[in-house]
């Protein structure tokens, strides 16, 4: 398999280049509280994406989902966007979503470790994933979830720590605002601040959701203090910001 580059100018934000040959992958374990089943998510070796790593902001997400399965998730569709590891995507599969896709930028190592999941976790007969680049033409999201469903637009679209992408804003706002179904759909955006003197790129996504031509409504639902994600950054004045998970829901 050749060597799959994202290119500098797509991420500009992103801590380090990207290959498919990067260092062993790991696997990480989340529990359910209301199934009690352990979710064995696998998580790629290293990504600038943060797909290599199970972030605060997702595991809050997936405590969110279960707490709410029975009027969030339960025969609803469901989109995931840049979904890393995609537990968000294997719990909503699991807890009975009618369908969900989960996507992620088009590497091969990213998309075979999403569908590896989806399979060690049974979640097959609901949950697929697709290789996806923010902005591009939906069509293919589109075929796929009207072959399973006959529907055409997402009941809830999953954003899991994905706004650090900052020059991509309008792309994923435009690709959400295509594929969520109108008056109903709502969109989980889950984020930390990794990086705290970007704090306002972050906050100006929240912002963009409101204006023309998306007019989403922005609901700040809660903040949550957890830990810093980089234990290697030791700028201890920055721990506080560092360690906030935030919640909004777009409607």
């Amino acid at each position: 398999m050749s060597d799959t580059i994202i290119p500098d100018s797509l991420f500009p934000d992103s801590h380090n280049s990207f290959s498919s040959n990067e260092s062993e992958g790991t696997l990480a374990t989340y529990s359910t509280i209301s199934t009690n089943t352990d979710l064995q998510i696998n998580l790629v070796g290293s990504s600038p994406l943060y797909g290599h790593i199970l972030t605060h902001a997702c595991l809050y997400l997936a405590k969110y989902i279960e707490k709410n399965a029975d009027s969030l998730i339960v025969d609803k569709t469901v989109l995931e966007v840049g979904s890393g590891g995609a537990l968000p995507s294997i719990l909503s599969a699991h807890l009975g979503a009618k369908y969900v896709i989960s996507t992620d930028y088009p590497d091969c190592n990213l998309i075979n470790n999403i569908n590896k999941n989806i399979i060690e976790n049974k979640v097959s007969k609901n949950c697929s994933a697709l290789g996806f680049i923010w902005g591009n033409p939906v069509d293919e999201i589109v075929s796929t979830l009207n072959e399973k469903t006959n529907k055409e637009t997402f009941d809830i679209i999953i954003l899991s720590d994905v706004i650090f992408n900052h020059s991509e804003h309008l792309k994923l706002l435009t690709t959400c605002r295509q594929l969520l179904t109108p008056q109903t759909g709502k969109i989980l955006v889950t984020f930390s601040p990794h990086r705290p003197k970007l704090f306002n790129n972050d906050m100006h996504f929240f912002e963009l959701a409101q204006e023309e031509p998306f007019n989403f409504h922005s609901e700040f639902i809660e903040m949550e203090h957890w830990s810093p994600l980089f234990k290697d950054d030791t700028d201890e004045s920055t721990v506080e910001i560092r360690s906030r998970v935030y919640f909004y829901i777009l409607s």
